[in-house]
C-alpha cells in the first residue's frame, strides 16, 4: 500500500477537518499536504496579480506545475493529502463540457495517470449538510471562495460532484468511500484508522 493518503470529496465535506483530526490523534506520523504533494503556489500566485491569464497562458503554466510536482516529489515518509487539485480542475472543466477544453482534458488526464500510487479516502455527505455548513462559514467570517458558491447551484454542484467522483474512482480503485452524512468527525476518525489500507504502511 501507499504512504500517501488522499482524501478528496468536493466542498463541505469535511476533508480538513478530518485530516486535521487525524494529524492530532496519531501525532508526528504523517505530513499534512493540500492540493499539490510539492510546494506549489500556482493558484495563490494567480490569484493575487492584477491581470487575467488568457488560456493560452494558463494552460501550459497549469500543466508545467502540475508536472514539477510528480517530478520533484520524493518520498519522505507518510502523507495526508487533503485533496489534488489536478482532480477537482479535470471535474469542472469536464461539466463545462466546451469543445475547446477537449485537448486540455486529455493531456490533465494523462498528468494524472503519472502521479505516484496513494491510499484514497473519499468523503462523502448530503447536500443538506453541505449547505449548512456553508452558511456557518458565511456567518463566521471565514473566507468564501467562489468555489465554494458552486453550492448555491445544487444541479451544477451534483453534476460536477458525481464527475469529480468518477475521476477518483476511475484513478484510485482502492478507493473507500466514507459517508459522514450522519456520523461526526471524531467517529470519522475512528473509523479511517482502523482502515486496513490506512494502517498498512504505519
Amino acid at each position: 500500500m501507499s504512504k500517501i493518503k488522499l482524501f478528496s470529496g468536493m466542498d463541505f465535506s469535511g476533508k480538513t477537518t478530518i485530516i486535521n483530526g487525524i494529524n492530532e490523534k496519531i501525532p508526528d506520523t504523517f505530513k499534512v499536504k493540500k492540493k499539490f504533494l510539492t510546494p506549489i503556489d500556482l493558484i495563490e500566485n494567480v490569484r493575487k496579480r492584477d491581470t487575467w491569464l488568457s488560456p493560452k497562458e494558463w494552460k501550459p503554466l497549469l500543466q508545467e506545475n502540475i508536472q514539477k510536482d510528480i517530478e520533484n516529489y520524493k518520498e519522505d515518509g507518510l502523507v495526508l493529502l487533503d485533496s489534488l487539485w489536478i482532480i477537482k480542475y479535470l471535474a469542472g472543466k469536464i461539466e463545462k463540457s466546451d469543445k475547446e477544453d477537449e485537448e486540455e482534458i486529455a493531456i490533465l488526464k494523462k498528468l494524472l495517470k503519472n502521479y505516484p500510487e496513494m491510499d484514497s479516502f473519499y468523503i462523502a455527505v448530503s447536500m443538506e449538510e453541505r449547505i449548512k455548513r456553508f452558511h456557518e462559514r458565511s456567518k463566521s467570517g471565514n473566507e468564501v471562495t467562489g468555489s465554494d458558491k458552486l453550492i448555491m447551484d445544487v444541479d451544477k454542484f451534483e453534476r460536477r460532484e458525481q464527475i469529480y467522483k468518477n475521476i477518483v474512482l476511475e484513478s484510485f480503485p482502492n478507493t473507500k468511500i466514507i459517508d459522514t452524512t450522519n456520523i461526526n468527525p471524531e467517529e470519522t476518525i475512528k473509523l479511517i484508522i482502523k482502515d486496513k489500507n490506512f494502517i498498512k504502511d504505519m
